[in-house]
């Protein structure tokens, strides 16, 4: 007989179970052993069909292979894992080694741990060194250390218990989506659980010592930040009682869990942090979430408290209190100064909210001290009356709601513009010097699905005339392309008082002119129908040759004027009868006109008496770009006149 066959239905250790081995002792080679089974049970990993090959002499070892390892979320595929005893520390030593991939995942990777073995498995512990898994996105060193430990508590049972210590030193790492990534990744885990009557009692401490971490949407540099965390697991329940994290730069947050592992949700959740530095906060969490936004690009200080708490997947209470902050955008749109807040808000009791700046800016209109109060009602806020202190005048805001409506929000209120002069208004803007003031009554504005809609008219007072803006639309107008339509409509517009704003020359008379159809995209005019002309009416229509020259200069190529050539030394100014452009705009396109059509043009300027003047244009198609540069160089004398 040459070899010796046993078999069983099962063997079982403290970490293992095997299922119908087959083993076959070599008797020549007594120290050989082969054996055969269905399947090896190592904790939650099974192997199918591993080979085994025992070797019994004065160093003992036990090489274990297989085409695959099955475990939870992971294919694992050629495991080899080989057992054996150094005589030199009498201590049995085992190497695994395997290639692995996350069942999402298409690369595969090579894992390699080194372990020594305790002589009591399950009381000493368990030293894994030189751990690494490599891939080509992937570079993970690792050391592990694994204590078991026993809890005996007076009058009862001694229950089981683990220790784990996880180190990672210069580790990187990314997925295929890059979803998540970290370079030169170094810290410690610490995790200790023990058995309790009704589960398991553990708790944690994660140290990240230095290193980059990218998970989407939020990135992490310079590593100092700690969390630690402790609670109870009960199947399926995972209670979390106390964690904390620590981040340098922010500030520290606390939070109490309970999550259902079976259906992967939040029972409750509390978040609360004291003191944070808003800017760390800014930049960590709330930047990274509104990237694209009107709040992506801030430039924020100051100190926050902030709790949060939900049921379920219902928020249930939420509170914010901002201390002395400063928010300025870094386009320049808007900016506050001395910023304090308290925002409450209760999902079964109605709060109350407080606000208030010291100074602000929206597109480099000065605001003044403001302070305002409102009512939250669950996903609702209502407030009587709103004062928004503006150069020298005021909004007054009335009859102001917003309420949070199927995942977005939607509010409507009244106003009153308290006159704001025009000379701090047009200063403010770096425009020219204008006299009058805007004031007026907007009835309604609305804001729903990202559109922000006016009924009614705003009447502006500016240049002894009025101008009425209607017919209000600007969709997204807090998103990064805001899209506006508006009517314009101007009449009684005192020429004179407009050509010596814009140091123009002189012009007398009375203007008039309709916008129609105004679409700006992100505040850039790209469509619209103007007529701007002088008004019919018993007034003087006198227009100077400066005034003329830069009309002249307006027009652009092709443009000219004809002045009666007795009267050019002697008067400085020329009688007309009527003045008007006109443009339709589309793209950068502009299809200008005048007040008359003549062959191959059209006339800009028509004059009457003695001396008069008349101005015609020959040039129809003009760039919208080029009409703006000409208008910035208005006061330019380069036009060449015709005089007849």
């Amino acid at each position: 007989m040459t070899e010796l066959s046993l078999s069983a239905e099962s063997v079982q250790g403290d970490f293992f179970q095997l299922d119908h081995p087959h083993a076959v002792v070599n008797l020549q080679r007594k120290q050989h052993v082969q054996i055969h089974a269905e399947r090896l049970q190592l904790g939650n990993a099974s192997i199918d069909h591993p080979d085994m090959t025992l070797e019994i002499s004065a160093r003992p070892s036990l090489l274990i292979t297989s085409e695959q390892l099955k475990m939870p979320d992971y294919q694992v595929r050629r495991p080899r894992i080989y057992l054996d005893y150094r005589l030199q520390t009498r201590q049995p030593v085992v190497t695994v080694d395997a290639e692995v991939k996350a069942m999402q995942d298409e690369v595969w990777g090579k894992f390699h741990v080194y372990c020594q073995l305790p002589t009591q498995a399950s009381q000493e512990t368990w030293q894994c060194n030189d751990g690494l898994y490599h891939d080509v996105r992937s570079h993970i060193p690792f050391n592990l250390t694994v204590m078991p430990t026993w809890h005996t508590a007076s009058n009862t049972k001694a229950s089981r218990g683990l220790e784990l210590q996880l180190a990672v030193k210069d580790a990187k790492f990314s997925d295929a989506a890059g979803l998540h990534a970290a370079e030169r990744l170094t810290g410690v885990m610490h995790i200790a659980a023990h058995e309790v009557a009704n589960g398991w009692r553990w708790q944690g401490v994660f140290e990240w010592q230095q290193g980059e971490l990218f998970w989407q949407p939020f990135y992490f540099a310079e590593g100092n930040k700690r969390f630690e965390i402790r609670g109870l697991y009960a199947s399926p329940i995972l209670e979390i009682e106390a964690a904390t994290l620590s981040l340098q730069g922010v500030g520290t947050l606390h939070s109490q869990s309970r999550f259902n592992l079976d259906s992967q949700r939040f029972e409750f959740l509390k978040l609360d942090a004291k003191d944070v530095d808003f800017n760390g906060l800014y930049q960590s969490f709330i930047q990274p979430l509104l990237p694209d936004s009107v709040f992506g690009q801030l430039k924020v200080n100051g100190k926050a408290d902030w709790s949060f708490e939900a049921k379920g997947l219902q928020p249930v209470k939420f509170q914010l209190d901002v201390a002395d902050a400063t928010v300025e955008d870094q386009r320049g749109k808007f900016g506050f100064a001395h910023l304090n807040a308290h925002i409450p808000w209760d999902y079964d009791q109605p709060q109350q909210i407080s606000m208030g700046y010291a100074s602000g800016h929206v597109l480099k209109i000065p605001l003044g001290k403001t302070q305002w109060q409102a009512n939250v009602n669950r996903f609702s806020i209502t407030s009587p009356t709103l004062s928004l202190p503006v150069l020298d005048g005021a909004l007054i805001f009335e009859d102001v709601s917003a309420a949070w409506i199927h995942q977005s929000m939607v509010w409507h209120l009244k106003m009153d513009m308290q006159p704001i002069s025009m000379r701090t208004f047009s200063q403010a803007l770096g425009w020219p010097v204008m006299r009058g003031e805007i004031k007026g009554q907007i009835p309604l504005v609305t804001y729903a699905n990202h559109a922000l809609r006016m009924d009614g008219e705003m009447q502006l007072s500016l240049f002894k005339g009025q101008v009425a803006l209607s017919d209000l639309e600007v969709d997204d107008p807090l998103g990064a392309v805001p899209k506006l339509h508006a009517n314009l409509r101007m009449r009684e517009i005192d020429m004179g008082e407009i050509t010596r704003t814009f140091n123009f020359g002189s012009i007398t008379g009375k203007l008039e002119g309709d916008v129609q159809h105004l679409r700006l995209q992100n505040w850039k005019p790209v469509s619209m129908n103007a007529v701007i002309q002088t008004a019919d009416g018993p007034f003087e229509k006198k227009v100077s040759q400066r005034a003329v020259e830069n009309i002249t200069a307006l027009g652009g190529e092709g443009t000219a004027a004809a002045l009666q050539r007795t009267f050019l030394r002697f008067f400085k100014q020329f009688g007309y009868e009527k003045m008007g452009l006109s443009c339709e705009l589309r793209g950068d396109v502009c299809k200008m006109g005048g007040v008359e059509q003549i062959p191959g043009g059209f006339v800009i300027v028509k004059g009457e008496g003695i001396p008069s003047v008349n101005v015609n244009g020959y040039t129809e198609y003009v760039s919208w770009k080029d009409m703006l540069a000409r208008m910035r160089r208005i006061t330019d004398s380069n036009s060449k006149m015709i005089v007849k």
